[in-house]
């Protein structure tokens, strides 16, 4: 007769080979989850449940197939896992399965209910914190989360109520000043039917009246667009050909001349908003490329009118480009007056020079942030990218292990070794 110890080895070595990989990745997913690895733990319970669950083959030949509290035990740890890791659609999926497979397991509606709770699903929430409830009546955090999706459900309800509230509100107002605008019409109606010829023939004249002045507005309002237009042809004619506009505007490192909306538009940088608004209309009208025949030059130049009036036309991008050129005026008024003798350099030159300078700077550094933005996104996407290689990989593996037979020939070669070991005596 064995005593316990040795009862407790062999029961440990009847273990078949896939148990003992099984049994290893749930200990592996079980220590991750622990340490807050969720990411890792899910991908070690995912290949203990490969393991665990029966084959398509078993389950076609055995239905139904008896579920094993093992396999309950991964999908609810995996679905917690999930849950911690943000995934909570496949949370949802896992606790499903588990109530699926057996609609007593406790841990299985439980999971249900927090998948749901965190998807604000409150009604649903509720009801599968209730099913908890009715397996343990006992349980703290199926009271809690009730009580939760309860005063959730609550909340949205006084909500609805209140949005109901304040439309039928809105109508009944709608209704008071519709009717009392009705009201005011049949009063007019009344009074002109009871005015007096002398009355009448002045409301005539104040009609007249404010036709002319609506007329007159009008005209002004014509004077004003013919004007524009005036300033607008003005302008083109002080700008030069567009060839000229070509040559200014793409000239050797233009990219960092251009920087500068102002000196792309030619104005100063007190230039009111009309003044922008008419000089990009001038400019576009004299480099538009239907008018060059598509020409690319033409295009390129046309498309640094553009940027320079869609930066112009940011408040915050405005302001923050007229403090730079205000730095660079007083930099080149400094460096001007203390330029050395012989220098014969202008104060206008000195000051485009110090102007462009700073521009060039935050833009250099504009790239170098971008630069390293982008470098950090592809070294994440690049570490993405190797750990779902290394499971894909490790699936692989598995896959291969079990479709060789391999896992059949070690059990087999086991038990051969079991059948020719002498049996121990008492």
């Amino acid at each position: 007769m064995t005593s316990n110890g040795e009862c407790q080895t062999a029961n440990a070595t009847e273990k078949e080979d896939w148990e003992i990989q099984r049994d290893y990745h749930k200990s592996l997913a079980d220590a991750a989850f622990r340490v807050g690895a969720f990411r890792t733990a899910i991908a070690e319970y995912s290949k203990s449940i490969d393991l665990e669950k029966p084959s398509e083959e078993v389950e076609e030949a055995q239905k139904p197939v008896a579920v094993s509290k093992l396999l309950l035990v991964l999908y609810s740890n995996r679905s917690a896992a999930y849950l911690r890791n943000s995934e909570k659609s496949k949370a949802l999926k896992d606790a499903q399965m588990c109530v699926e497979l057996d609609p007593k397991f406790i841990k299985g509606h439980s999971r249900l209910a927090s998948a749901l709770h965190s998807l604000k699903r409150y009604e649903q929430a509720h009801d599968a914190y209730n099913q908890v409830l009715k397996l343990d009546a006992t349980n703290p955090p199926a009271k809690k989360g009730a009580a939760e999706c309860a005063k959730a459900l609550e909340a949205i309800k006084q909500q609805a109520f209140e949005l109901e509230q304040d439309r039928k509100e809105r109508l009944l107002a709608q209704e008071q000043a519709d009717e009392e605008e009705s009201k005011g019409l049949e009063k007019e109606k009344d009074e002109e039917k009871q005015q007096s010829p002398e009355e009448a023939e002045d409301d005539l004249l104040n009609d007249f009246f404010d036709e002319v002045e609506e007329v007159t507005t009008k005209k002004e309002d014509e004077l004003k667009a013919d004007k524009a237009t005036n300033f607008i042809k003005n302008d083109r004619k002080t700008l030069g050909s567009a060839k000229q506009q070509m040559d200014r505007l793409l000239q050797s490192n233009y990219e960092w001349r251009n920087l500068n909306p102002f000196y792309v538009l030619q104005l100063p940088v007190e230039a009111t908003d009309d003044d922008i608004s008419r000089r990009y209309k001038a400019l576009s009208l004299l480099l538009h490329p239907d008018k060059s025949g598509g020409s690319d030059r033409a295009q390129l130049a046309y498309d640094q009118v553009q940027k320079a009036k869609n930066t112009l036309n940011d408040p915050d991008r405005t302001r923050h480009t007229r403090m730079l050129i205000e730095e660079g005026m007083k930099v080149g008024q400094r460096l001007w007056k203390t330029q050395k003798a012989g220098e014969k350099r202008t104060l206008q030159e000195v000051e485009e020079r110090e102007i462009m300078r700073l521009f060039a700077q935050v833009e250099q550094k504009r790239k170098e942030v971008t630069q390293r933005e982008r470098q950090f996104q592809q070294r994440e996407q690049q570490q993405e990218d190797q750990e779902m290689e290394k499971e894909r990989k490790s699936r692989q593996f598995d896959k291969q292990w079990r479709d060789e037979g391999r896992v059949d020939k070690r059990i087999g070669n086991w038990r051969d070794f079991q059948q020719k070991k002498k049996p121990k005596k008492d």
